[in-house]
This record gives structure tokens, sequence and C-alpha cells, in this order.
């Protein structure tokens, strides 16, 4: 359920009430499917050629960076509406 709240400076935002934000566990669990993805296109079973080895990599790649900017965008929104933030979070992904 969408709601709007009021943030410390005044600003209204809207938020998802219930909806988890992205997590760094959430990231991780991305950067693992990418590994897996990786060493199954390379170890020698594969038998789709290297066009789509070279597509489905990239698009794991591409899959992996969204995951990366969303957990830095929740930070972000989290810092806007709280005004709590982990310097240390923005490095771990």
């Amino acid at each position: 359920m969408l709601a709007g709240e009021r943030a410390p400076r005044g600003e209204y935002v809207v938020v998802l009430e219930g909806a988890p934000a992205p997590t760094e566990a959430d990231d991780d669990a991305m950067d693992d499917l990418h590994r897996e993805l990786f060493a199954r296109v390379t170890d020698g079973s594969w038998q789709h050629g290297t066009e789509a080895a070279v597509d489905i990599t990239l698009l794991g790649r591409y899959y992996e960076r969204f995951a990366d900017h969303a957990v830095s965008v929740a930070h972000r929104v989290i810092w806007l509406v709280t005004g709590e933030f982990d310097p240390a979070s923005e490095d771990s992904h």
C-alpha cells in the first residue's frame, strides 16, 4: 500500500508500506548468481555458442549492477526520510 509520509525537512515522501528495502544480502545474492552464471558459461559444457555466452554474461552483469544501484538508492532514500546514514554501507557494493 502506498502512503505519503512527511520527511524531517517537511517534504512528502511516497513509501510502499511493509515492503523491505533492498539490502546488502539481496545484492550479495545477485553477486552470487552472476558468479554462478559466469562459471556455467566458462566450464566447458556450454553448448550454446560464443555469442549467447557473451549475451548472457552481459545480461547477468547488468542485473548485478542494477542490484548494486538499488541498494545504494535505498540507503539514500532512508537517509532522506530518517536522517540516518551509514557511510560504510556505500563501500559494500
